[in-house]
């Protein structure tokens, strides 16, 4: 009966892994992302480069490129990813759409690599220098809409070609619920696009008093224990003057111990970080100031265990619920239908 057993098992085991992996497609074209440095200063230039090799040793394959496009969809856009450990939490993603101000439509370009062959594209963050600059192509109109303060972000960057014509020439798209790809002669593409592995970006606050951040002006004061930014210059310490950011780093760091982190983005949302001594979150809140005012909030007890859970949901409800712990089962669960925006 137990060799009977062992084989039973042997075959569910089998049965599960082909279920499993049977659905996993083959991309002989990966993308790595890597910086020309290991940290940067609040505001500085910051440069990837995202290295595309073609991993298969007999076949010629294509790969879509950015070249002179200045309008439309972008090819390869950045998203920033909070620290901890103990959540995956998208702190900011890039628009994915180009807007150069020029007339100029421009277009992306096929580039075949041989096998195993590498090339590296290099994209730039903070080069508002060049951020509207026809002459510069694209590699320098990278954004994510809000200021990127001093702190240690996972980033990666997503390849995406769909709804490019000349990608949706060379790719056939797929996404995890089709059992079925067309055999069309062309390369297997997730809908979604594919996505560079994450890495470590280390900003650190710089010991200044005025520092630049896409063009835009931060004056920087401190109480000795915070230091409170500014969109414009003030004598005194006054939160609701204008004051954009405040975090307890100290200059010429990127973390610290029950580090905190307050930005307030006008007419765009809030956000609000405690974190344990490990750079864990402790306490996260996105919010506005209408209502309700939630629009993603996270919160741990003392032994990192979920205890409220918020989220704008993406049909435009509000979703929250509360946990019982340790348990984890839900203790209360609420849905709001809409935002109402109050004017005074």
């Amino acid at each position: 009966m137990n060799i009977i057993k062992s084989i039973l098992l042997t075959f569910l085991i089998l049965v599960i892994n082909k279920n499993a992996f049977g659905n996993l497609k083959y991309h002989p074209i990966s993308f790595i992302l890597s910086t020309d440095k290991e940290s940067y200063y609040e505001g500085e230039k910051i440069t990837f480069f995202i290295t595309i090799t073609n991993n298969d040793k007999e076949r010629t394959l294509p790969v879509l490129l950015p070249h002179t496009q200045n309008v439309g969809q972008k090819l390869f856009y950045l998203n920033a990813y909070d620290k901890a450990n103990n959540t995956l939490l998208l702190r900011y993603t890039e628009d994915r759409m180009l807007n150069m101000m020029v007339h100029d439509t421009g277009n992306v370009q096929i580039r075949y690599l041989k096998p195993l062959e590498q090339l590296v594209v290099p994209i730039y963050l903070n080069d508002f220098e060049n951020y509207y600059n026809y002459h510069t192509q694209n590699a320098s109109h990278h954004s994510f809409g809000v200021p990127l303060f001093a702190g240690i972000y996972k980033v990666n960057v997503t390849y995406n070609p769909n709804g490019i014509a000349l990608g949706d020439s060379i790719y056939s798209y797929y996404n995890d619920f089709d059992k079925n790809t067309p055999i069309n002669g062309k390369e297997l593409m997730p809908e979604p696009g594919q996505i560079t592995q994450m890495i470590d970006l280390n900003i650190k606050r710089s010991a200044d008093t005025v520092v630049s951040i896409e063009r835009q002006k931060y004056y920087i004061k401190t109480n000795g224990y915070n230091y409170f930014y500014f969109n414009k210059y003030v004598d005194n310490i006054n939160t609701s003057d204008g004051c954009i950011h405040m975090t307890t780093l100290p200059p010429d760091s990127c973390s610290l111990k029950n580090e905190y982190f307050y930005n307030q983005f006008n007419d765009l949302y809030n956000e609000y970080i405690v974190r344990f001594d490990d750079g864990d979150i402790r306490e996260y809140r996105r919010f506005t100031n209408w209502c309700p005012e939630y629009l993603y909030t996270l919160r741990y007890n003392e032994f990192k265990q979920r205890t409220n859970y918020e989220y704008q949901l993406p049909d435009g409800r509000f979703y929250s619920v509360t946990y019982n712990q340790p348990s984890g089962n839900i203790h209360q669960e609420t849905y709001c239908l809409k935002m109402v925006r109050f004017v005074m």
